[in-house]
């Protein structure tokens, strides 16, 4: 009987080779035998055509198996980047995209008017920072650490779309800019024998009638195409796709209005149960966060997923957070506001109370998700969380002293 083998190490992705010649172990179980080698992996021999065909696909696809040791840490996404920002410890400026560490320090430049910035985080946390006075632009912003320990889907998926980012090779929501800009959205379809694909969603709001389409690749040197005509009749359109891959189709009404800016990815029948799945289980995941944190970019989020899927682009590994201190830099610098309890997820009702070690600081602070400011609340007495959620942002000063960096907590109630 033919067999097949493979080199699978711990911890990293699957590659398909003939076994070291190494010391090793050896071990069989039903389908399968293994050699624990001395270089710390191990060799899997598939005795059974099925199995040996299972584990193709999977590596084939980029599809993450059970058994892999999540090595990707935790990482934010810094996005809608307005002005100059530097993290703490890194010598570039910060870039739609880039992977943020949660707990890391975040700097805004000078020389604009206003400077914002959205971090979103893999436990859910959608958090704005923007400044629009110098003396506002002075403090710097400390992004929150994690509230709730994310499951490692949610950890993978954000290291995916990061991946995807930082290629730059299309420009996610690229739209936005327009006045009238058509309504997006995505899908994973089967590519048929006939090289067509059926297409439903936003597609069934469209009145029965004529339109055309502009179609562009993606990977593919495939020239685009441009004024393509279908007749819609049904809750689903019927296109025709030069291969599998992924698609930048266009949808134009009679009047040449753009309707639908729609992101296809049409894979074949083998790779559509497992793929579905993985997308179905992030389209649900984006939704919950974009509920409790309203503002998450579903869209450009889901596309950017998708290919991470379809192209097999590897999450990067990156190491554990840094986290600053303003002290870093030879600054006399008030002390940061620390919550008690910590940032989380309570049972019920729940008192917390800000601290700040420096003699004589006081600590501003808001609890409607807006920047902390001079003429801010000055803290005083316990801050009482009730209902859903409550996020504090506060900052501390003292005389003599650089203010603190704005700090974040974000409390919920039976989350």
């Amino acid at each position: 009987m033919r067999t097949s083998a493979l080199t699978v190490a711990y911890g990293s992705a699957i590659d398909f080779s003939h076994p070291a010649s190494a010391k090793y172990v050896h071990m069989q179980t039903k389908g399968f035998s293994f050699r624990f080698q001395q270089n710390g992996s191990v060799a899997l021999r598939c005795h059974s055509a099925v199995l040996c065909s299972i584990l193709l696909i999977c590596t084939l696809c980029g599809v993450p198996l059970r058994a892999q040791k999540a090595t990707t840490a935790p990482i934010g996404i810094a996005w809608q980047v307005k002005g100059l920002w530097q993290a703490e410890g890194r010598g570039t400026a910060v870039s739609s995209g880039d992977a943020i560490q949660p707990g890391s320090l975040l700097h805004p430049g000078e020389g604009s008017a206003t400077h914002s910035i959205l971090i979103l985080l893999p436990d859910g946390q959608r958090i704005l920072y923007e400044c629009f006075l110098p003396e506002d632009c002075a403090r710097n912003f400390r992004v929150p650490s994690l509230y709730r320990k994310p499951d490692l889907f949610a950890v993978d998926m954000l290291a995916r779309i990061h991946a995807v980012l930082i290629r730059g090779n299309r420009d996610l929501g690229s739209h936005s800019h327009e006045r009238f800009p058509p309504a997006p959205d995505e899908a994973l379809v089967l590519l048929d024998p006939e090289k067509r694909v059926q297409v439903s969603g936003l597609v069934a709001a469209l009145p029965d009638g004529s339109y055309t389409y502009d179609l562009r690749p993606l990977y593919r040197a495939d020239p685009p195409q441009s004024h393509l005509k279908f007749e819609k009749s049904s809750s689903s359109i019927s296109i025709p796709l030069p291969a599998l891959g992924l698609y930048d189709v266009t949808i134009f009404d009679q009047l040449n209005t753009p309707r639908i800016d729609l992101f296809v990815a049409a894979v074949a029948p083998i790779q559509h149960a497992t793929f579905a799945k993985l997308y179905g289980s992030a389209k649900v995941l984006m939704q919950d966060w974009n509920v409790n944190y309203q503002g998450w970019p579903i869209h450009d989020f889901q596309r950017a997923y998708l290919e991470s899927l379809i192209m097999g682009i590897k999450p990067q590994t990156l190491g554990a957070p840094a986290i600053a201190s303003d002290r870093a830099q030879g600054v006399d610098v008030t002390a940061e506001p620390a919550f008690s309890p910590r940032p989380g997820v309570f049972k019920g009702d729940t008192a917390v109370t800000l601290q700040c070690n420096t003699p004589g600081g006081i600590m501003h602070f808001t609890v409607d998700g807006s920047q902390p400011l001079n003429n801010s609340q000055v803290y005083g007495a316990p801050i009482m969380v009730k209902g859903t959620e409550l996020t504090i942002k506060a900052f501390s000063s003292a005389p003599g002293k650089k203010d603190s960096a704005v700090v974040t907590g974000i409390f919920r109630i039976g989350d």
